[in-house]
């Protein structure tokens, strides 16, 4: 990722933190947060300064789903290529697919 600004924690929780604003303000340790959920938030980055974050832009719903959309390209990539490592380190698809809980057929294809 690393372009644009950066995703509140609860951006893909809308069941847990429905009023998220999407774009992160904060950054306490490693979790950035947008100004509702740091309202919200109770003992998470307990011990760490909140570190202010520059937004440029918001993020809306749309950019957020088009940027989800290109991370789960990129994720399935990689696991092709975690697969295919697997195969050359001569994994069988019965090990592949417990890892993938998944059956030998589906982690073949």
């Amino acid at each position: 990722m690393g372009r644009g600004p950066a995703r509140c924690a609860y951006a893909l929780k809308p069941m847990d933190r429905p009023g998220c604003q999407l774009t992160a303000t904060v950054a306490y340790g490693t979790t950035s947060l947008c100004s509702a959920c740091e309202r919200a938030r109770s003992t998470l980055g307990k011990g760490h300064s909140p570190r202010r974050l520059s937004a440029t832009a918001d993020l809306d719903a749309l950019a957020l789903l088009s940027q989800v959309h290109l991370e789960a390209i990129d994720a399935v990539a990689q696991l092709h290529a975690a697969v295919a490592r697997a195969r050359q380190q001569a994994a069988t698809w019965a090990v592949i697919s417990a890892v993938l809980g998944t059956t030998r057929q589906a982690a073949q294809q």
